[in-house]
């Protein structure tokens, strides 16, 4: 069997702010530290269960937050930005059995979770496929099917638990921690959430072959509320680009991939006018 895993840093174990999030910050280095401990944990448990290779996305951020030296020899590390599918790249590397996301948060409109956002907390307040919110989880779900590869977990705070199970359907979920708000949460040692993720991976592999992969209608309908007026007047002036509101715009994309590409091209153009 091979799995993939897609890796955030925001729902792991006892990350509650943005220092935690951004190199150079106070606690960063135990945060990566903690998100390769529950990465390595998911990864054994699943070798346990029978699993001959992962391929792991390191989704956060720059893409290099995982240490590379603490993986098992089984696994393969996608690192670094900007690439065209995004926190699954690698999901192309082949068929996989099942998708784990791991350290994942709520969505952008989601009132309540820890640290909640969807793609970019500077610039994007609500991403909609064909009408619908859609969180980081649906939308690494929706990419993950158009590779046949069904999502068999989610791990993050009870918030994106409980959001990504109401939206994708009822699956095992690890809670690492419970969101007070926006930068509090209360939750066990990073070692007992990773004996939690190690008991939900067993659950989850056990579904392996029983669950069908998230599919998105296509074409695909994007809409992007952004925070700002002038993203979505610089957005409008790509002539595929329908501006609905001050704040929002509209992209409708041949399939998952073309909308990966799309949301990709404005994350890191954005990144880019900003540097």
């Amino acid at each position: 069997m091979r799995f993939y895993v897609s890796a955030d840093i925001e729902g792991i174990a006892a990350v509650v702010s943005k220092e935690h999030t951004r190199p150079g910050g106070f606690e960063y280095e135990a945060a990566r530290t903690w998100m390769t401990r529950s990465v390595v944990a998911v990864c054994e448990a699943a070798r346990a269960c029978g699993a001959e290779e992962l391929v792991v996305s390191d989704s956060h951020g720059n893409g290099q937050n995982i240490h590379p030296d603490a993986l098992p020899d089984y696994v393969q590390l996608v690192r670094s930005w900007p690439r065209p599918l995004g926190m699954m790249q690698g999901i192309e590397r082949g068929r996989f059995d099942g998708v784990f996301l791991v350290g994942y948060h709520g969505g952008g409109s989601n009132p309540a979770g820890v640290l909640s956002h969807t793609l970019s907390s500077e610039f994007i307040h609500e991403v909609r496929l064909n009408g619908q919110p859609a969180s980081e989880a649906v939308i690494s779900a929706a990419i993950a099917g158009a590779f046949d590869a069904p999502v068999l977990m989610i791990a993050g705070d009870d918030v994106a638990v409980a959001e990504t199970q109401a939206l994708l359907g009822p699956m095992p979920g690890a809670i690492l921690k419970e969101a007070y708000g926006s930068f509090a949460a209360v939750g066990p040692s990073p070692a007992v959430a990773e004996a939690r993720l190690r008991q939900t991976v067993a659950e989850a592999v056990a579904r392996a072959g029983q669950v069908e992969p998230y599919r998105v209608a296509t074409p695909v309908t994007l809409e992007l509320q952004l925070r700002t007026r002038f993203v979505a007047e610089w957005l409008a002036y790509l002539p595929e680009v329908t501006r609905v509101d001050a704040y929002t715009v509209r992209y409708q994309a041949a399939d998952v991939v073309s909308l990966s590409h799309f949301l990709m091209f404005v994350i890191f153009a954005r990144m880019a006018t900003a540097a």
